[in-house]
């Protein structure tokens, strides 16, 4: 098994015309194998696209999402009782209509 030597992504054996070389699967670089290397190397099937796996990169981002969702809310609901505490506040010292004089 070899890593990528620019993003450190999985390596992956596949037919390119009649060789086969090594292509990142984070960055797409590929690396040309020598023929003695390419023996240890074999492509038994290929995926359909409907059949693979959710990366975590994707798993991660949307708990990312789920996060500052959350954190949203929790500010809005701080800004929403900071508004109510001010204006019980104001209605305390200023009376019910919330203005001065009176």
């Amino acid at each position: 098994m070899r890593f990528c030597p620019k993003c450190g992504g999985l390596m992956i054996p596949v037919r390119k015309g009649g060789r086969i070389v090594l292509r990142c699967t984070k960055c797409g670089f590929e690396m040309e194998l020598s023929p003695s290397a390419a023996k240890d190397y074999t492509i038994k099937e290929a995926t359909q696209s409907t059949a693979r796996v959710i990366t975590t990169s994707v798993v991660s981002q949307a708990q990312e999402r789920a996060i500052r969702r959350r954190e949203e809310l929790e500010q809005e609901k701080e800004e929403f009782y900071k508004e109510i505490f001010l204006e019980l506040l104001k209605e305390e010292e200023y009376g019910e209509g919330g203005e001065e004089g009176g």
